[in-house]
């Protein structure tokens, strides 16, 4: 990605005893914060603010005097930066400085310093060719002068050459070669901050990265005003990685207005997830943010998964085993299914264990204060699955054997004895009729508690 360098130049701001923030913003996007620097040096001398690595584009510059929660209070310098052909080069406008009226440009001086201290120009880092506006024109180096650009220091070399007063000097810069073509640029690496309790995201954390690590259970950021976050900037936020029952859920919440253009409009996280957010700016000047890039269960919430392994072996999955969980712990699925799911599909958390309830999810609504946050996972353990048809998920169906009629000759069949594993089917001899009979062997091995069809075991999952 081409990149360059933005170098600003400031004079010194000895009476301002408060912080100085200089600030690039996207030309197109003036409340869009893309880097910034704060002065805290007692006397602010001048200095350069330098910003390496910048994406090409055009950039606005604010050099501000800010307060203690670093709001601006005095604006010092507010410009438009368009950046230089792709080779790189620097340029700076020639300059006009009179002997006696410019700072530290005095009369009767051989030797001036040009390093922008006590509100001199600064020249550092500049070859410079200056010229006597009324007078021999350009000067040569190594012959009417010397200069060093480290340091700053200009001497005049002829014998008795001293300065003039009132006496115009045009100072010309030479280009700096490749000092923007050549830079990296800084948005590629990114720094990384973890955050473990309910806090904000920044607008500087775009471009970056957030490791999320609740102390407790359950923790929410909220997004900046949407508007100082420039467009294209990625936040990526994280999650640890964490198995079995240590489960933890992390919700970004958008700043007041906002709206998140992603699914239902939540960003929930659980543990070892990881998404990427950004601002999109519509032609309308309406914005939202959007979702890229994501790991984890955000589209398969909900869903059910059958597997041999156990639950300490998985990620982001609860048994359905009638657990009881917190809300906020588990506040995706709680959110996102149970609060959207019918209410014939779910029960009050104290009714929960009353005839066939708990086959359904529970509300976290109990009259109990100790259970105020608690509800219930539906526990459909030892059940068989039926594709629904006209009923509705989670409805329990009893055992059932579908009614079957037998025809025997000779007369209105009936059970004459059933000894052991024989079975004798026939007639009632005083009928009247031939006694007609048929013998049957029945396993009584076979007996049990419940009707069922050849199966296998497998645990029963459900996405959170």
């Amino acid at each position: 990605m081409p990149t360059v360098v933005l170098d600003a130049y400031s004079k010194a701001y000895p009476s301002i005893s408060n912080r100085i923030k200089a600030t690039v913003y996207l030309e197109t996007d003036p409340f869009a914060e893309v880097a910034s620097i704060i002065d805290t040096t007692a006397g602010h001398p001048a200095r350069i603010w330098h910003f390496p690595g910048l994406p090409r584009a055009n950039y606005g510059f604010s050099l501000d005097e800010i307060d203690g929660g670093g709001s601006p209070i005095n604006n010092l310098a507010l410009f438009s930066v368009v950046p230089g052909n792709i080779d790189g080069y620097l340029v700076r406008n020639d300059e006009q400085i009179q002997v006696g009226v410019t700072t530290g440009f005095d009369a009767g001086l051989q030797t001036v310093t040009f390093d922008g201290t006590g509100g001199k120009p600064n020249y550092i880092g500049w070859e410079i060719v200056p010229s006597e506006l009324t007078g021999r024109g350009i000067l040569v180096e190594g012959l009417d002068y010397s200069w060093d650009s480290v340091t700053g220091i200009m001497v005049w070399l002829q014998p008795g050459d001293i300065l003039q007063n009132l006496q115009w000097y045009n100072i010309h810069f030479n280009p700096i070669v490749s000092p923007a073509g050549g830079s990296e640029p800084t948005v590629v690496d990114f720094t990384t901050r973890v955050i473990s309790t309910n806090e904000n995201i920044l607008s500087t954390d775009f471009g970056n990265s957030i490791i999320a690590e609740p102390a407790g259970n359950y923790i929410e950021l909220t997004l900046p005003d949407i508007t100082t976050v420039a467009q294209g900037r990625i936040l990526r936020v994280e999650t640890s990685s964490i198995l079995g029952s240590s489960v933890s859920c992390v919700k970004i919440i958008p700043f007041s207005g906002d709206t998140i253009n992603w699914l239902r409009g939540n960003i929930f996280l659980m543990p070892n997830e990881d998404i990427e957010i950004y601002r999109l700016k519509r032609p309308d000047d309406s914005n939202e943010w959007r979702v890229r890039s994501v790991n984890g269960n955000f589209k398969t919430v909900g869903m059910s998964i059958g597997d041999d392994m156990t639950q300490s072996l998985g990620y982001n999955r609860q048994l359905l085993d009638g657990s009881i969980r917190n809300r906020y712990q588990y506040a995706r699925i709680y959110e996102e299914i149970v609060l959207n799911l019918p209410s014939t599909q779910r029960v009050d958390y104290d009714d929960w264990a009353t005839g066939n309830n708990k086959y359904l999810f529970s509300l976290a609504n109990s009259a109990n204060p100790a259970n105020a946050d608690k509800f219930y996972f539906p526990d459909r353990r030892d059940l068989f699955e039926r594709n629904n048809n006209s009923g509705k998920a989670g409805d329990y169906q009893s055992d059932l054997m579908k009614q079957f009629w037998a025809t025997v000759a000779g007369g209105n069949p009936s059970i004459l004895s059933v000894t052991g594993q024989n079975t004798e089917i026939g007639v009632d001899p005083g009928a009247g009729s031939p006694d007609i009979k048929t013998q049957r062997l029945i396993d009584t091995t076979l007996f049990g508690s419940e009707v069922r069809p050849k199966s296998y075991l497998i645990n029963k999952y459900i996405f959170i």
